[in-house]
């Protein structure tokens, strides 16, 4: 056999060589698309109940008069004996809002109203009604009690719930894997929405300056939500 045939046969070769490859390769490549993994999103939800542990008191001090001057004197100096005794109670956060003056033509004769809003929120809710009602009968009104969390409180109760939102996507897509006659893989991703907290309306009221007993508010459950949303890959 001559050089030059030697040279013609090798490409053949290498073309018969190349064929059963090319066709592995492909065969190969159609086992995967067939055998693929099946990607389920779902959303699992998580609940906490809890008591609360810390309670807000709403008061305000109102005063009407002939000169703004003498409104804001009095609603001052109710406010100022307001923050004095809550100071002197201890374990309370105070805050003085909504302070408004205005004039009233519609009313004879034409008179001032000034208004202010103080809010005392503290852990001890008996102490607080306590105080409450001593604040009553120096001159403020009460318009509402509001039982709530602390952060601190809150944000544990949040973890509890996430906890539980991930075990029901768990749960779910184990249940949709059992229905499909495949097995849970790996999870793509994930992700926590805290969805907040969720309590009954605040007590809301407009009782006498002057009571004669303190207020009384009954705790209300606290009902701390959060979502889970996760990609999971289902396996045949």
């Amino acid at each position: 056999m001559t050089a030059t045939a030697m040279t013609r046969l090798i490409p053949v070769a290498v073309l018969l060589l190349a064929g059963p490859v090319a066709g592995a390769r492909a065969q190969d490549a159609a086992g995967r698309q067939g055998t693929a993994d099946t990607e389920l999103t779902l959303t699992g939800a998580g609940t906490v109940h809890a008591a609360p542990d810390r309670l807000t008191a709403t008061l305000f001090a109102e005063s009407n008069g002939a000169t703004p001057a003498a409104v804001q004197g009095r609603v001052n100096s109710v406010i100022r004996q307001a923050v004095d005794a809550a100071n002197a109670a201890g374990g309370l956060t105070i805050v003085t809002d909504s302070y408004v003056v205005q004039h009233d033509e519609a009313a004879r004769p034409a008179q001032w109203t000034a208004r202010q809003v103080i809010r005392l929120t503290g852990a001890d809710g008996t102490a607080l009604l306590t105080l409450v009602g001593q604040l009553q009968a120096r001159g403020l009104g009460l318009s509402g009690l509001d039982w709530s969390l602390s952060p601190e409180r809150r944000s544990a109760l949040t973890q509890q719930a996430e906890a539980e939102a991930l075990r029901d996507v768990r749960r779910r897509a184990e249940a949709a894997a059992k229905v499909l006659g495949m097995t849970m893989g790996p999870i793509r991703t994930i992700a926590l929405q805290d969805q907040g907290t969720s309590r009954p309306m605040p007590m809301m009221m407009m009782m006498a300056a002057r009571a004669s007993m303190p207020p009384t508010a009954p705790l209300e459950e606290q009902t701390v939500t959060a979502a889970a949303t996760a990609t999971i890959m289902l396996r045949p």
